[in-house]
C-alpha cells in the first residue's frame, strides 16, 4: 500500500512538471512554402514545434489567436528550413532564452499583438533575422544586451509597447539596422549618443536606404543636445505628439535630413538659428502653442528656405475671416502626412520582401 502511494506521488509530481512546461497544447498553425498551399496542423501536446513539421518543403509557418503562455527553451529550435515565422494575438506572455535556436535561413519574425513584459538576453541574439516585429505587446523591460549581435536585422517594430527609457547600449554589433519604430510608447527623453550603435546603410543593390527614426506619441520632454550625435543621414525623423518645449540649434548639426516632424509638442518659439533648427527639407511643426510673433518669424523665414507647415498653428494668430482656409489647409497637410506614413509602411513592406 505504501508502495503505491509513492509512486503514486512519483507520477503526479511527474505530471505536474511535465505539463508546467509545456508550450504548445491543442494549438493550431500553418505551414506553407511558395510551392504549396497552406496545411493546418493542430499540436494536440507538446513543446517542440519541430516534431509536427515535415522534414523539408517548409518555408513559412503562421501561429494566429491560439493559446501560448511561454515559449520554452527549444520549442523553436531547428528549424532548418524557416525564413518566416509568425506568432500574433497568442497571448504570449514570455520568450525564455534559447527558445529560437538553429533557424539559419529565417528572415522574419512576428510577435504582434501579443502580451509580453520583457525581453531578456539570449532570446533574439544571434539569430540572422532582417525584420523583428514586437507591435502592440506589454513591454516595459528590455535587458541591456537584448538587441546585440543580429548581424542582419534591418528593422525593428516595438511601436504600442510600455517602454519608459530608451537604452543607448543596444544594438551593439547589429550594423544594418536603419529603421526604429517605438510610435505610441511612453519614453520620456534622449539621451546623448543615443544612437551609437546605429550606423545606416546608404546603398544596397537594388535600394537605398537610410535612417528612419519614429518617437511619434511618447512622453518625450527632454532632448539632450547630442542625442543624434554620430548621425549623417536621416529620412524620416518623427517626433510629433509629445511633450517638448525645445528644439536645440544643434540636435541636428551634420545631419542630412529630408523629413522632420515636431508637430504637436508644446514649443512656442525656435530662439535659435532657423538654419539649424529647422534644416530638414520638409519641417512639420503645426500644432503647437506658437508665440504669434514667433510665427511670423518663421513664417517670413520659410518663404525662402525649407518647407514648413504652420497652417493649423495660424489659426490662433489670424483674422477670424481667414481661419476657415488656414483650417481647410491643415486638412490638406494632414492628409498627406497620412499618405506619407503609408508611404512608408509600404517601404517596409518591400523591404521585407527583398531581404526574404
Amino acid at each position: 500500500m505504501l508502495l503505491n502511494r509513492v509512486l503514486l506521488v512519483l507520477f503526479l509530481s511527474f505530471c505536474f512538471t511535465k505539463s508546467e512546461d509545456l508550450t504548445f497544447k491543442e494549438v493550431a498553425f500553418k505551414w506553407y512554402s511558395v510551392f504549396t498551399e497552406k496545411f493546418k496542423v493542430t499540436i494536440p501536446s507538446g513543446n517542440r514545434l519541430k516534431d509536427f513539421l515535415p522534414k523539408s518543403n517548409y518555408s513559412h509557418i503562421e501561429i494566429k489567436k491560439q493559446t501560448i503562455s511561454v515559449l520554452y527553451k527549444d520549442s523553436l529550435a531547428d528549424l532548418e528550413d524557416l525564413e518566416e515565422l509568425v506568432i500574433e494575438f497568442c497571448h504570449v506572455e514570455e520568450i525564455r532564452p534559447e527558445a529560437i535556436s538553429n533557424v539559419p535561413m529565417l528572415r522574419k519574425l512576428s510577435f504582434r499583438g501579443n502580451e509580453i513584459r520583457s525581453i531578456e538576453f539570449g532570446v533574439f541574439n544571434n539569430l540572422n533575422i532582417s525584420t523583428l516585429d514586437l507591435r502592440s505587446n506589454h513591454i516595459s523591460s528590455i535587458h541591456a544586451n537584448a538587441f546585440d549581435d543580429m548581424p542582419d536585422l534591418l528593422q525593428i517594430q516595438l511601436a504600442n509597447n510600455y517602454i519608459q527609457i530608451w537604452n543607448s547600449e543596444w544594438f551593439k554589433n547589429t550594423p544594418l539596422l536603419v529603421i526604429i519604430s517605438m510610435h505610441n510608447n511612453r519614453i520620456e527623453e534622449l539621451p546623448a549618443n543615443a544612437f551609437k550603435n546605429i550606423k545606416g546603410v546608404e546603398k544596397d543593390v537594388n535600394h537605398n536606404f537610410t535612417i528612419h527614426l519614429d518617437f511619434s506619441h511618447n512622453k518625450i520632454k527632454h532632448l539632450d543636445p547630442k542625442a543624434f550625435s554620430g548621425l549623417e543621414k536621416i529620412k524620416n525623423l518623427w517626433l510629433d505628439n509629445n511633450l517638448l518645449h525645445e528644439f536645440h540649434e544643434d540636435l541636428l548639426n551634420g545631419i542630412v535630413i529630408d523629413d522632420l516632424r515636431l508637430h504637436d509638442n508644446n514649443i512656442k518659439c525656435f530662439d535659435a538659428d532657423l538654419d539649424k533648427t529647422l534644416k530638414a527639407n520638409t519641417n512639420h511643426i503645426d500644432s503647437n502653442p506658437f508665440d504669434c510673433n514667433c510665427l511670423q518669424l518663421i513664417k517670413e523665414w520659410s518663404k525662402k528656405n525649407k518647407h514648413v507647415d504652420v497652417s493649423l498653428a495660424e489659426l490662433d494668430c489670424t483674422d477670424p475671416n481667414l481661419k476657415t482656409a488656414a483650417f481647410e489647409e491643415s486638412k490638406r497637410e494632414a492628409k498627406k502626412l497620412k499618405q506619407e506614413e503609408d508611404e512608408v509602411d509600404k517601404q517596409f513592406e518591400e523591404l521585407d520582401i527583398f531581404v526574404i
